[in-house]
């Protein structure tokens, strides 16, 4: 029995009394320094709606003080108030004032004495004998005024209806003197401060429920008296005291109770505390393995996790066949340059939640990183669910992405590979589908490729192509060519089409089809477009007059810095900024119409021409060409070439013409190689013509050349006959 006694009373002595002394310890802790910074947030929430309310009352009377300045220290004042009082003056300016209100309600002269000379409230006369104010505070006025004579001496007085809001300014000149020999007049202005104003002057002040009282306040402490110029308290700004301090302290009592129990209660829980803390270590080692193997952006899983199913699946497989799908986006960097990371990462979201429902489970599907998503499939018709499913995935990405109004649009090239011939490592799987997704960009892109062992030759057949494409921008062994373009009505070279052009030694000439893919995909368009234009202008700089035109990439339409890189090389090449004409492609327009619009302005900006390329290739051109302030559009070859025997061709080249010529835009025809289609085109109302017919692209010394004939023939012609033959 003793024992358990002892047992018992080590518990008392040992672990509850010190436990109900230390709950009764922090209880009282807590209550006393809760009530303690209660106490104190109410007293400086007091002093602050103290502050806050002398702040509003300066404010709404200076206020009136600058009305009143407004109207006293002005030379037309002076010139009616001193003197004889010019009625007519006051009853246009102070009478009109005074009935609606909105500056003041009551305006008084007064001489040095104060005595009324005139006066009107709310639109109606007042007479000396019926003064609305206390004299003895317009006395107290004048003398505050004479104090302080640079600005208005302002104050609340007592008046017949209650305080109102005064302010008193000597009647001076504009420069601010009163006319000589003469006693200085007074201007007096009062306004009825009026609830509304009131309150809403104290909500931006955060002062609720503020009132102007009447005689002295009963609310000490919520309140500030307002004393008359006279020194007499006619009324007070009382608010309602809001105590924040006290009212969170009475939130807090009611968690202050529930401590005493949690504390009570820390011995039994003490086990489910643990066992809670283990459970959350646990979860969080899972979410740590399931974030070390998944992409936090999308929820798919991630590359490492990928190359393990891969691993798995292919231990699995047996005689089944096990295909790997590469997909990447066309156009994501594009979207990411033109709406910024926040958009391309809801594109990623939400282009990765269509694959998953596309997939449905079938297989692994991850993104890898960036834009780039894989998808592992394992069976005997994995290949061909695969084909199926990337067809899917292209047809799903179809249509743009509407995020709150912005229109966003990417494709998919697609690389299939699977072990239907013969089993393969999963890195030579994985390198299969990556050259096949490769060879779909190649191809055109928007398009399911599968893996052919001629692309590993065509891939280093490209990457030389692209090391040898970049060591000939590097060594400056690119070249510029230049086309002619003609005026309709004189066949004059009034232009010429800059073109890049690429002579590789021990080669020959590359036809651009072949490498402005390559740089395309290498991600050398911008550079690239940047050489030409310096050349261009370097070059161009001798042919005269002529316009220089030259294309520009889609790289360079999204550089945010091109027009800044533009301005520099006009200013660096010594180039007129209105000789220079820069195409854009009609695609550029339907992927990015916002952003064509501010280049299209900041390139008009700098004095430079720009013209809509391709006229005619795209669905909605006539659109583009009323919406977007072109100076020129290009006709392509492809309306060109049926122009002289199909009507239809020609009704389109004569209602663009007409179109044109209704905004102002000059129209070009592009791709002539025959006589009868550069007749037809004339005839049409074209304004310039271009193509083999007048001469094929050639370098800059042959145009200088057949300039120079033009210049001579013209010489020689009389003044009235000055018409080229055709291809001069």
């Amino acid at each position: 029995m003793l024992s358990a006694r002892n047992r018992w009373g080590e518990f008392v002595f040992g672990v509850a009394l010190p436990a109900a002394l230390t709950v009764f310890a922090t209880i009282s802790v807590i209550y006393l320094a809760l009530n303690r910074m209660a106490t104190e947030v109410n007293e400086v929430d007091s002093a602050h709606l103290h502050r806050s309310v002398e702040v509003l009352k300066s404010e709404i009377l200076n206020q009136l003080g600058n009305s009143v300045s407004d109207y006293a220290v002005w030379d037309e004042a002076a010139k009616a108030f001193y003197g004889p009082i010019d009625r007519s003056f006051a009853e246009s300016n102070l009478k009109a004032s005074s009935a609606t209100g909105i500056l003041f309600d009551a305006a008084v002269v007064f001489d040095e004495t104060g005595q009324l000379q005139i006066g009107y409230r709310n639109g109606s006369d007042i007479t000396p004998n019926q003064p609305f104010i206390d004299p003895k505070d317009v006395l107290a006025l004048i003398a505050l005024q004479t104090r302080q004579p640079d600005e208005a001496a302002t104050a609340f007085v007592d008046s017949t209806t209650g305080p109102v809001l005064a302010a008193l300014r000597t009647v001076l000149t504009n420069s601010g003197e009163a006319p000589e020999g003469v006693k200085p007049r007074y201007l007096l202005v009062t306004q009825t401060l009026k609830q509304q104003r009131l309150a809403a002057l104290a909500a931006l002040f955060g002062v609720e429920q503020l009132s102007l009282v009447n005689g002295e306040s009963s609310s000490k402490g919520n309140s500030i008296d307002i004393v008359s110029p006279s020194g007499q308290t006619i009324g007070a700004l009382a608010w309602t005291k809001a105590d924040p301090g006290s009212l969170a302290f009475n939130r807090a009592k009611e968690p202050l109770y529930v401590v005493l129990g949690l504390l009570m209660l820390v011995i039994g829980f003490l086990v489910l505390t643990i066992w809670k803390i283990l459970a959350a270590m646990q979860r969080g080692e899972d979410d740590a393995r399931r974030d070390a193997n998944h992409d936090p952006l999308s929820g798919l899983p991630n590359r490492a996790s990928f190359n393990k199913a891969l691993e798995s699946m292919a231990q699995k497989s047996g005689l089944s066949i096990l295909t790997v799908m590469f997909v990447d986006l066309d156009g994501f960097k594009e979207v990411n340059d033109t709406f910024g990371h926040e958009v391309g990462d809801r594109l990623i979201k939400t282009v990765a939640a269509g694959f998953h429902c596309l997939v449905n489970g079938k297989g692994i599907l991850a993104r890898l990183g960036g834009d780039e998503f894989a998808l592992a499939l394992l069976g005997q018709d994995s290949l061909s669910e695969a084909t199926e499913l990337g067809t899917r995935m292209i047809e799903f990405l179809a249509e743009p992405f509407d995020f709150e109004g912005r229109m966003v649009k990417v494709g998919s090239s697609i690389g299939v590979a699977s072990t239907y011939d013969g089993p393969l490592s999963n890195i030579e799987l994985i390198r299969q589908a990556d050259v096949a997704m490769y060879a779909a960009k190649a191809a055109g892109k928007n398009r399911v490729t599968l893996y052919d062992a001629n692309m590993d030759a065509d891939r280093k057949h490209r990457a030389e192509l692209e090391l040898a494409l970049r060591e000939a921008l590097d060594r400056n062994e690119l070249q510029v060519h230049f086309q002619p373009t003609l005026r309709a009505s004189d066949n004059r070279i009034v232009a010429v089409e800059a073109l890049l052009r690429w002579i590789r030694p021990g080669v020959g000439p590359v036809s651009p089809a072949i490498f402005l893919p390559v740089a395309e995909e290498a991600g050398m368009t911008d550079a690239l477009g940047t050489w030409v234009l310096r050349r261009a202008l370097r070059e161009g700089k001798a042919f005269g007059d002529c316009r220089i035109a030259v294309n520009i990439f889609s790289a360079q339409f999204r550089n945010p810095l091109f027009n800044d890189q533009l301005a520099a090389l006009l200013k660096e090449e010594d180039f007129p900024a209105n000789r220079l004409e820069l195409d854009i492609n009609e695609s550029y327009l339907v992927a990015y119409p916002e952003r064509a619009q501010r280049v299209i302005s900041m390139l008009h900006d700098l004095g430079v021409h720009v013209a809509l390329d391709d006229f005619g290739t795209g669905f909605s051109s006539i659109g583009y060409l009323r919406r977007f302030a072109f100076d020129r559009v290009k006709i392509d070859r492809s309306v060109v070439i049926d122009v002289a025997t199909d009507p239809a061709s020609q009704q389109f080249v004569e209602s663009t013409v007409a179109l044109a010529d209704t905004l102002g835009v000059e129209v070009t025809a592009e791709g002539i190689e025959r006589p009868d289609e550069a007749q037809a085109l004339r005839k049409a109302g074209c304004h310039e013509l271009q193509g083999f017919h007048f001469g094929p692209p050639t370098v800059s010394e042959e145009i200088l050349r057949r300039l120079k004939q033009q210049d001579a023939r013209l010489a020689r012609q009389p003044a009235d006959d000055r018409k080229l033959a055709v291809g001069g």
